[in-house]
C-alpha cells in the first residue's frame, strides 16, 4: 500500500484524548505532521477506519487544544488520524 500523507510525519511523544461520542481513551502519539498523527491503539479502544473524532492535545495543565479528525488507518496495534485542516506541528490554540 502506498503512502498516501500529503506530509511528512516527525516523531513526537505527546499524550493526546481521543473523543467519540460519550466514549474517550487517553492514548500515546507516535508521530505528527500538518495533516494527521499516529497513536498507539489504547487498550479496548473501539475506533475504526471512518470515525470521526476530537483529538484534544495537551501539555500543561491549562486549556487544551481540540482537533477534529477522522480515523484513517487502524492496524498492527496502531492508529492514524487525518485532520479536518491542517495544523501547526505540534497543533497550537488559534485566535
Amino acid at each position: 500500500m502506498e503512502d498516501q500523507r500529503f506530509s511528512t510525519r516527525v516523531p513526537y511523544a505527546a499524550r493526546v484524548v481521543v473523543v467519540r461520542g460519550g466514549d474517550a481513551w487517553l492514548g500515546e502519539v507516535v508521530d505528527l505532521s500538518e495533516g494527521g498523527c499516529g497513536l498507539f491503539r489504547p487498550e479496548a479502544c473501539t475506533l475504526d477506519v471512518a470515525d470521526i473524532v476530537q483529538l484534544i492535545f495537551f501539555d500543561e495543565p491549562g486549556r487544551a487544544v481540540l482537533v477534529p479528525a477522522r480515523v484513517a488507518r487502524v492496524q498492527d496495534g496502531l492508529l492514524g488520524f487525518e485532520y479536518h485542516e491542517p495544523q501547526q506541528v505540534p497543533p497550537v490554540l488559534k485566535g
